[in-house]
């Protein structure tokens, strides 16, 4: 539970302050899609095959379930800050689409 409420969206406040501060030069939207994607996918697959091992506290998989459990919780931590770039992005775009007073024609 603190992975997913705690953690996840401490990485993802980072990943997006970062991302609204401009520092990752290298990395343009479709990047951020792509990483944000992937990332979701991969932590939705590994939060299905820990649910589908259901393994018992008493045994050795319940290991594996819980690291699966915590490496998606972190994975959800990075769609989630790799996301905000995304909308940022549009919301800029549709910011400077709009027309502005000075723009608009009265006929």
């Amino acid at each position: 539970m603190l992975t997913i409420f705690v953690v996840a969206p401490a990485i993802a406040m980072a990943i997006a302050y970062s991302a609204w501060r401009e520092e990752p030069q290298k990395l343009n939207p479709e990047r951020y899609g792509i990483v944000c994607v992937s990332s979701g996918v991969t932590a939705s697959l590994l939060l299905g095959f820990a649910k589908w091992m259901n393994a018992d506290v008493r045994t050795a998989q319940y290991f594996l379930q819980l690291a699966c459990v915590l490496v998606s919780g972190l994975l959800f931590g990075v769609c989630m800050g790799y996301g905000f770039p995304i909308v940022l992005s549009l919301w800029r775009w549709h910011k400077a689409t709009r027309l502005t007073d000075s723009d608009r024609r009265d006929t």
